[in-house]
């Protein structure tokens, strides 16, 4: 487990981390869709937190993500996601690193564990298997949208985390994720999905992930600083 040396100062793996760490240069890719509000609120069970539905409906998100070299190191990452009253929540991150797998689930409270994945960014579509060991959990191939913006985007997306492990077990937290996105590509392009025998693609399948994304999001680079989550009530 990691060590907090302050309120802003980890030791992880024998490094020290300092907040906010910057995100430089990621690849990322975004599926968006619906699922029925009560299949999410399922999805979220042992959690303080609820979906923000509309007309009976949760959004749900799938995140394919390239990291080059940064304060975690270099990995993947594929999250699956909702919208809840009060920010983006993530339910599942498998990751390819054990020194990012130890800060996301110490400093963040994110559910990262460690996968085997097959991930490639090509100009027209994103494709990724994930394993956890000898079982695949998911695969997928999602096409980039046609209408490519000729400007960058500068935002930040708010966001919930709860875990029961970690070095902020039981707490909710609340924090906010950069969004400088340029290279953006948008559209409701299609996405091939095969779903294996795994808790997390069960959550999948409930989070109406084998259906067509209402809206696809491809970036060339993402970036922006990473600061600390807070507790909330």
């Amino acid at each position: 487990m990691a060590k907090r040396i302050d309120a802003d100062t980890w030791e992880i793996q024998g490094e020290t981390v300092t907040l906010p760490v910057t995100i430089k240069d990621a690849r990322i890719t975004v599926a968006m869709f619906t699922a029925r509000a009560e299949d999410a609120r399922r999805v979220l069970g042992g959690t303080p937190l609820r979906p923000l539905a509309v007309a009976g409906r949760a959004v749900t998100v799938l995140m394919l993500i390239h990291y080059p070299e940064w304060a975690l190191k270099s990995y993947d990452e594929v999250a699956v996601g909702l919208l809840t009253r009060g920010g983006l929540h993530i339910v599942d991150l498998p990751v390819t690193g054990a020194f990012t797998r130890e800060a996301g689930e110490d400093l963040w409270a994110l559910p990262k564990w460690l996968m085997g994945a097959d991930l490639e960014f090509a100009a027209d579509r994103t494709s990724v298997a994930v394993r956890d060991g000898a079982t695949e959990v998911m695969r997928a191939v999602v096409r980039a949208g046609r209408l490519r913006l000729p400007f960058g985007v500068r935002a930040w997306m708010p966001v919930r985390s709860y875990l029961e492990r970690g070095a902020q077990a039981n707490r909710l937290l609340r924090g906010r994720v950069p969004l400088r996105l340029s290279g953006i590509r948008l559209g409701r392009s299609g996405c091939e999905m095969r779903l294996g025998d795994h808790p997390m693609a069960e959550r999948m399948r409930a989070l109406g992930m084998l259906g067509r994304p209402f809206l696809t999001i491809t970036a060339q680079r993402w970036g922006g600083p990473l600061g600390s989550y807070v507790e909330t009530g």
